[in-house]
């Protein structure tokens, strides 16, 4: 943790956001108890979202974010249900009880999607899609949903959705970090232009070095006022946190 938040600082990275994961091998579950311990360590330093696995009964599903949302720290709910052990797509009847308490309970929602994801735990290609999200998005027209990893590489697919759902975030982290990236210049538009509101910086850590990665988002020519807003207003303003420099 000591080297972590050396190198938070050198990044110039105030808030590190932990996205709990519960999903199938080898990605695996990280107990949201674990998480809760990092925060009370470091509460000027991390927040989370509570790492959900889909593959439970729902009820056991729900009682969990309950119970974590009530911890210090908690800010929204994570869920991978293309690399759940019980593979779901976004619109699976069996999520909507998740997405209603979440609405209810005015917390965002991520959504981990992309097809290295997908690759990793020897899914479906198809399961990465996010054309799903556009119905889940009309059904529950309160709830920020985020898509993480910016369902790359269906980039121009996720950006439409977002266009018509204005409760859809992208955040594209590591498939936006490096101008050679295929896709990654179509977020960074679509941040300059109708989007700027609902992109999300991320680094998808440890993949790559925090410093390295911030580097890499400074290559890109956003348009004034932009930059600020991905970087750290629009997370701010997603998980409630306005208050809070």
């Amino acid at each position: 943790m000591t080297l972590l938040l050396e190198e938070m600082k050198e990044a110039g990275i105030k808030w590190g956001v932990v996205m709990g994961r519960q999903s199938a091998e080898p990605l695996g579950k990280i107990p949201n108890d674990e998480i809760a311990e990092v925060i009370a360590q470091h509460p000027d330093h991390f927040v989370s979202f509570v790492g959900v696995d889909v593959s439970q009964p729902t009820e056991a599903c729900l009682n969990e974010i309950k119970r974590c949302m009530t911890l210090p720290g908690f800010v929204g709910v994570s869920i991978e249900p293309a690399a759940s052990d019980t593979l779901m797509f976004p619109d699976d009847p069996r999520l909507y009880p998740i997405y209603e308490l979440c609405q209810t309970m005015d917390i965002p929602i991520s959504l981990s999607m992309s097809n290295v994801l997908c690759w990793m735990v020897g899914s479906s290609y198809k399961y990465s899609s996010p054309l799903p999200l556009y119905q889940v998005a009309k059904d529950f027209s309160k709830l920020d949903i985020v898509v993480s990893h910016g369902a790359w590489p269906w980039v121009r697919e996720i950006l439409g959705v977002a266009f018509a759902c204005p409760r859809i975030w992208v955040s594209p982290d590591l498939y936006m970090l490096g101008v050679n990236m295929p896709g990654a210049e179509d977020y960074v538009k679509a941040a300059n232009m109708y989007l700027s509101d609902r992109v999300l910086f991320g680094t998808a850590y440890p993949t790559r070095p925090l410093v390295e990665s911030v580097r890499a988002f400074e290559e890109w020519p956003f348009m004034a006022g932009v930059k600020e807003k991905v970087l750290y207003k629009n997370a701010l303003r997603l998980m409630r946190m306005n208050d809070v420099s």
